[in-house]
């Protein structure tokens, strides 16, 4: 944590500082300008990397206070320990605290699976997959515990085709976390069974608070037995297409972190 009169200190040499070297570096500067405007123009265009035409989608929900939890999960607090003062002087920061499985999160082997690996320990590529939205929407409306069955996944790649190995698979529910709590749709044991035996899939997610339904654990020990991950809470998932786009799941490096808070990109 940062006390105001350290920051401000800090902020106050550092401007001293930038005043000192900038009468020294004046006279270089102005000799070399031409050099320098040279450089500017190819740096200019070298930031200027070509657009990919790509859209990008944020499924990740804003962590707060009031975003519902597990039962049993520690609260979400954040507390000011400092911050910015007239004339933009000083920095402002905050303490955090908060479960590991809180918000939009990633769910690693450890958290369900005795000597599992971290969530520091997910390979980076696997955090990067092509990515399949399966809609139980339909169901899910008349009944809040369906669960996604391998006759869903069947009936997915009649229409879009196999399964890409190595993809994230997600549940498509229509049960926000804040509407849907904790008695919410899940993945069936055995369809999670059959995406990493048949499918080869990386990570399974929902948008959902769990990946299993209520009072269940086969999907849990299905996917985290495996050595994949999950992810849960997640949120837009209506926005993207069933098939053909890319997500990106930003997983914390908590040092033998059973899982963690992510920001979570798809991008068609």
């Amino acid at each position: 944590m940062c006390d105001d009169e350290v920051v401000r200190y800090a902020h106050d040499e550092a401007r001293r500082f930038s005043r000192r070297a900038a009468l020294r570096m004046t006279a270089g500067a102005v000799a070399g300008s031409a050099g320098v405007a040279a450089v500017g123009a190819s740096a200019g265009q070298a930031a200027a990397a070509p657009t990919t035409g790509r859209r990008v989608i944020d499924l990740t929900h804003v962590l707060s206070a009031d975003f519902p939890l597990w039962p049993g999960s520690a609260p979400v607090i954040s507390l000011p320990t400092s911050h910015v003062g007239p004339g933009n002087r000083g920095y402002a920061t905050r303490w955090m605290s908060f479960s590991e499985h809180s918000g939009t999160h990633v769910d690693a082997p450890a958290h369900k699976i005795g000597g599992g690996i971290g969530v520091d320990g997910i390979a980076p590529q696997d955090l990067v997959a092509p990515l399949a939205v399966i809609d139980i929407s339909t169901r899910a409306r008349t009944d809040r515990r369906t669960t996604l069955t391998e006759k869903d996944i069947e009936s997915y790649e009649s229409k879009h085709g196999r399964l890409p190995r190595r993809s994230l698979v997600a549940l498509y529910s229509g049960w926000q976390p804040r509407t849907g709590g904790v008695d919410a749709p899940g993945f069936a044991a055995d369809a999670v069974s059959m995406l990493v035996e048949e499918r080869g899939v990386v990570a399974i997610g929902t948008d959902t608070l769990s990946i299993d339904v209520i009072d269940a654990v086969g999907a849990h020990t299905a996917i985290l037995g495996a050595g994949r991950y999950a992810v849960e809470a997640m949120a837009n998932l209506s926005s993207v297409p069933a098939a053909g786009a890319t997500v990106v799941v930003g997983a914390p490096r908590f040092a033998g972190g059973t899982g963690g808070p992510a920001r979570v990109l798809a991008m068609r």
